[in-house]
């Protein structure tokens, strides 16, 4: 049971971390540096020679989060830079409409 569980965990920040990339929340600051828009907060997630990390409560309990893994897909590869740079730019838009709009960004 307790391994099932620990597969729906990792389903969970896997999605979660294809999310924020795709909704344009995974800013690459410098090389080593991202900023990342979550659900709730903004962290940035810096990267060392050990990987990334996030200072949310997800990592410091499991030592990963959707955060951090959102990063190494872009770090690995997994998406082009052009993709995420447009995807920043496609969410910059949109906050900027609903700002125009009154409405709260997320």
């Amino acid at each position: 049971m307790k391994r099932s569980n620990e597969l729906d965990v990792v389903d969970k920040v896997l999605s979660k971390a294809e999310r924020l990339i795709n909704e344009g929340r995974v800013v690459r600051v410098s090389d080593r540096l991202f900023y990342v828009i979550g659900d709730h907060m903004k962290y940035f997630v810096r990267v060392g020679p050990e990987g990334p990390h996030c200072m949310c409560e997800g990592f410091k309990k499991r030592g990963f989060c959707s955060h951090s893994i959102a990063v190494m897909m872009v770090l690995l590869g997994r998406y082009d830079v052009k993709v995420l740079e447009e995807k920043v730019r496609e969410r910059l838009l949109r906050d900027r409409q609903l700002l125009g709009r009154g409405r709260k960004m997320r």
